[in-house]
């Protein structure tokens, strides 16, 4: 009995290593799904944006298509390429806008691939009869290839669901076939494994129980790791892996966690019924006596859910590129940063005052086209008013914006970048690098010098506004640590009785109030004899949906197309109270989002997967003589550090503090001088500077 469980065991072990190389081979195939069409002739010279949307039926890819999730090609070849992995092409019906101008084209054919492997191609001539209805095209067959003609700047086919059909055939290969064939075998093996070792033995020694224990926490461990995995891929897309790994890492307090309550329930249900499954398969099958068959069986189950998973993982978030980086040094630091300590910066005569509006998750994506963003209908029409009526560091005719950088795609660390210029490295940050408690004065990043240490030495009153817990994710601990602010959060707000003890709200309370706010304290930080800074958090437009107010209106179809809408005019009618006081002649107004949406699905569904996505900035009545010399700037949050206080009026020896670069002084950002890959690239990796003299020193 014993050899023939060894002899099992052994298969059963096999049997996991060809299931993971298996699960290893398709899923690397899958994340190299690639449909292109080739073209007759190169458009070499010209810049084109090809789009591919989908949509459940083609009525919506016939009117709607701003509503439809897409994917943008931008090229200047022979052929345009989608990655279509994402795509369920059991359900979806697609659209190709090959062009975003009238032009002649021609097409010699289309071609699935799996990496360097083509699974299926079509002529253009096969490929035309694919087409359920083609729109704003001419289109005329020569031999093997189609000639064709756009009418105007929206020329698209329409597939049909055959089209669908005939791609998803060829997806299971590689997605559903192996799987069947392994689920078979397992079958098979389960199947041998109960007749050889049928023989039922009475519990007589702990190991049966170890056992039991054992397979039980596998299939448990099995079914959290792929429902988290595909929890996460849902539901945030690409997200740098370093992101999640550094909010697991933060403390929660203060999180409304009611957006996930649904979630949380819904994989521990799951969780506890996979497990108690086992038991009652078990229970069933040996009637409280042992049978190894029964537990070798779901425990290698569980052992290969959790590989699945985690294999997938893998791919989807890059984690192999994240061990690599956290496995590299740079010396980023060493060459570029800036200490404020160790440069002369000088105050005007006269301090000018500073209200810093971070706003959650705005982008520039959110205008429409003509103003530079990538909607069909501007969802911020006030903001995009602001901007282009003053600085946002373009040549006036449309909105710019800063790029998001590695370590600032949440909101501390993008309060992080623009306030110290230095993102929170993902791959190092923790609570225990954070001291854990979050009490002390000074814990968050303690060797940076901040705006708010620079304001603070020169004499400002600070305050940081914001709805929500200040305890979440540090923010009260930084902000009272660089600068002394005065934090007033939701628990502040809740003791001195400006909202109802019992309210509460998304993560605390919403906009509304917090402008509300926001003029009571600034008036009085105005009535004092000190400049000061006033810098505000807003959170309705936070992921997901966001929060709908009282003055939210029904304009759009998606709800957080309202909120930003909503959002919008809240800020707009904030700046013009503040222009309409005494002190506005003296006060310079930066508004800047914090990060971008990590809503990958809202972004998907708007079409504008492929923007060049930045983050909305505009600054609102500069010190005298403030103009940028240098139009349609590549820059990066880092970079509001220093162009803040330039903004005030201030002189900074040098021109650079932290990693960024006074954008009115006209020299070369980071960004520019790098790329925005290569700085991204850098800021991941491990930094002695940045975590000998930034993370842990103290002052």
């Amino acid at each position: 009995m014993k050899r023939r469980t060894y002899i099992f065991g052994m298969i059963s072990a096999l049997y996991i290593v060809l299931f993971v190389t298996v699960t290893i081979f398709c899923t690397k195939l899958q994340s190299n799904m690639n449909l292109t069409i080739y073209l007759g002739e190169s458009h070499e010279g010209t810049t084109n944006i090809a789009q591919l949307f989908y949509a459940e039926k083609e009525e919506k890819l016939l009117k709607k298509v701003n509503q439809n999730p897409s994917l943008t090609d931008v090229f200047d070849k022979d052929n345009i390429s989608f990655d279509v992995s994402e795509i369920d092409f059991d359900k979806e019906l697609v659209r190709f806008d090959p062009f975003n101008r009238k032009q002649e084209f021609s097409v010699e054919k289309m071609a699935l691939s799996y990496g360097e492997y083509t699974v299926v191609a079509l002529s253009g001539k096969e490929f035309l009869t694919y087409v359920s209805k083609k729109k704003n095209l001419k289109i005329q067959e020569d031999g093997e290839r189609i000639l064709c003609v756009s009418k105007n700047q929206n020329p698209a086919f329409i597939m049909n669901r055959e089209f669908s059909a005939m791609i998803q055939k060829y997806v299971c290969l590689v997605t559903v076939v192996p799987y069947i064939v392994l689920a078979v075998i397992y079958l098979l093996i389960g199947m041998l494994e109960w007749y050889f070792l049928k023989q039922q033995q009475k519990i007589h020694c702990r190991f049966g129980y170890v056992g039991i224990v054992i397979t039980t926490l596998s299939v448990g461990l099995g079914v959290i790791v792929v429902y988290a995995y595909t929890y996460f891929a849902e539901h945030f897309g690409q997200v740098p892996f370093g992101q999640l790994v550094y909010h697991l890492h933060t403390p929660l307090d203060g999180t409304d966690i009611s957006s996930y309550e649904n979630v949380i329930i819904l994989g521990v249900l799951l969780t506890i019924g996979a497990m108690g499954g086992y038991l009652l398969a078990r229970w069933l099958l040996t009637r409280n006596r042992t049978n190894i068959a029964v537990s070798l069986w779901f425990g290698c189950l569980g052992i290969m859910a959790m590989c699945y998973g985690g294999i997938k993982a893998c791919y989807h978030f890059d984690i192999p590129e994240y061990y690599a980086y956290t496995h590299a040094s740079t010396s980023l630091y060493e060459d570029n940063y800036v200490d404020g300590r160790e440069v002369d910066i000088t105050f005007p005569k006269q301090k000018r005052n500073l209200i810093y509006i971070f706003l959650e998750s705005m982008e520039v994506t959110y205008a429409d086209a003509v103003s530079g963003g990538a909607m069909a209908d501007n969802y911020i029409p006030e903001l995009t008013t602001l901007g282009l009526e003053n600085e946002t560091f373009s040549d006036g005719t449309s909105l710019n914006g800063a790029h998001q950088i590695s370590g600032a795609t949440y909101t501390m660390g993008g309060l992080a970048a623009q306030t110290c210029g230095v993102p929170i490295n993902e791959n190092m940050v923790s609570n225990d690098t954070l001291n854990g408690t979050w009490e002390s004065e000074n814990n968050y990043l303690p060797g940076v010098w901040s705006i708010g240490d620079i304001l603070h030495d020169a004499g400002y009153n600070q305050e940081f506004l914001i709805g929500s817990n200040g305890n979440f994710a540090g923010r009260a601990s930084y902000f009272r640590g660089h600068g002394e602010y005065d934090v007033e959060d939701y628990n502040k707000a809740l003791e001195d009785g400006r909202i109802p003890k019992d309210y509460k709200v998304w993560w605390g309370y919403e906009d509304q109030k917090l402008f509300q706010f926001a003029k009571e304290d600034v008036a009085k930080l105005a009535d004092e004899n000190e400049p000061f800074n006033m810098t505000l958090l807003t959170v309705d437009t936070h992921f997901t949906d966001g929060y709908v107010c009282d003055l939210c209106e029904e304009n759009f179809n998606a709800q957080y197309s309202n909120v930003l809408a909503c959002s919008s005019r809240q800020v707009a009618e904030f700046v013009e109270w503040v222009q309409q006081q005494d002190f506005y002649e003296n006060t310079t107004i930066v508004i800047a989002g914090d990060h971008l949406t990590p809503d990958s699905y809202y972004i998907a569904n708007e079409g504008a997967s492929g923007f060049d996505r930045r983050t909305y900035v505009t600054i609102i009545n500069p010190a005298e003589g403030k103009h940028s010399e240098k139009v349609n700037r590549t820059y990066t949050t880092l970079d509001l550090f220093p162009t803040t206080l330039s903004a005030m009026g201030v002189e900074i020896e040098g021109d650079r503090l932290g990693l960024g670069v006074d954008l009115y002084s006209g020299k070369q950002t980071l960004v520019e001088e790098m790329g925005l890959d290569a700085l991204n690239t850098e800021l991941l990796k491990n930094s002695d500077y940045y975590t000998k003299k930034l993370l842990y020193e103290k002052r």
